[in-house]
């Protein structure tokens, strides 16, 4: 077709025309092939937590061990070339010599701007507008934020959608973001953590993983992922940090939330257990005769039969039963 004839047909057919320019900006929401599969095979810089390019946000409670593990990460990052960046305006002064040591040790920079005479997180913020503005290919670089309220008011929407905003423009010239956060005191429905934060935070990143840590009595901590939302294939992965504070990731994961909700299920049985041991320490040993000294204690007695079952096998087996003896009696022996 002549571009004379095209110029008659728009000319004789004007709504048919601008019926297809009413539909031209769906294009910019087609996602081709090639940009797909970036999410089935992304450039991961620590395998199923941090991949290269994206805005992620790690909610973790108070001492939940997430400033410990992202120092590992960023010396393992550091390991594959990257240049690591890890801002720390959360730190307490007694933990800066080791910080310093330890990022020096791994080959990337730490930055402690409140520990700077004149300076705080607000400058850094303004730098990265700085950076924002030039055209630049940032996709070499990491920047780990301890933590994100100390970047803008997270609970103020429009501050913090300025901030994300600013990320977004950063991650599109191809810097890598993590952005540690905290959970709020209080659970969801589900007893699953909730960020802390307006809804935006969920918004604006790629990734949300949390961390669920338990607390160990030597003072060490198993600490789990828990992907929430993921632009990527991720696996939720466990870390072991000692008393000493060393990191290293175990080889399989472990279900936190399930030894959180055991160990709080054994702290509430505690009491009934102990008045069974008791019992059978006082050659209660029958089933009958351990439901019944339980039940002079004030203990319901379809109570005690349930967690003479629930602890007599398992991780938490608390007795053995011995069964096959007259009448079919079971008989119960501490372990």
């Amino acid at each position: 077709m002549s571009d004379d004839h095209e110029a008659l047909v728009k000319k004789l057919f004007p709504d048919e025309n601008k019926s297809n320019d009413n539909f031209s900006w769906t294009e910019k929401y087609t996602v081709s092939k090639q940009e797909a599969s970036k999410y089935d095979k992304p450039n991961w810089l620590y395998e199923n937590l941090v991949i290269s390019g994206h805005v992620i946000a790690i909610p973790a409670p108070a001492n939940g061990g997430k400033t410990t593990i992202f120092m590992f990460v960023a010396g393992e990052m550091a390991k594959k070339g990257m240049e690591v960046y890890y801002v720390n305006a959360d730190i307490g002064q007694s933990d800066a010599g080791y910080m310093i040591d330890y990022a020096n040790k791994h080959k990337f920079t730490l930055l402690l701007p409140d520990m700077k005479e004149g300076l705080s997180m607000d400058d850094v913020v303004n730098n990265l507008k700085n950076m924002n503005k030039q055209s630049g290919d940032f996709s070499g670089s990491v920047f780990i934020f301890d933590t994100l309220k100390k970047m803008t008011e997270v609970i103020i929407k429009n501050k913090s959608k300025e901030l994300y905003k600013l990320l977004r423009g950063l991650s599109a010239k191809g810097m890598t973001i993590i952005l540690l956060s905290h959970t709020n005191k209080y659970k969801d429905a589900d007893g699953n953590p909730i960020y802390e934060g307006t809804g935006d935070l969920r918004t604006d990143v790629d990734e949300l993983i949390y961390l669920k840590p338990k607390h160990h009595d030597d003072g060490g901590m198993t600490v789990s992922t828990l992907p929430d939302k993921k632009r990527g294939k991720f696996i939720p992965i466990t870390f072991e940090i000692d008393p000493d504070r060393n990191v290293k990731q175990s080889k399989q994961f472990i279900d936190v939330a399930s030894l959180q909700e055991r160990a709080a299920r054994l702290e509430k049985d505690l009491p009934i257990i102990e008045i069974i041991i008791e019992a059978i320490n006082n050659n209660k040993t029958k089933q009958a005769e351990i439901i019944e000294y339980c039940h002079e204690r004030d203990t319901p007695k379809r109570r005690v039969l349930s967690i003479l079952k629930e602890y007599s096998s398992g991780e938490e087996q608390k007795w053995v039963v011995i069964t096959g003896l007259e009448h079919n009696a079971s008989c119960y022996k501490v372990l």
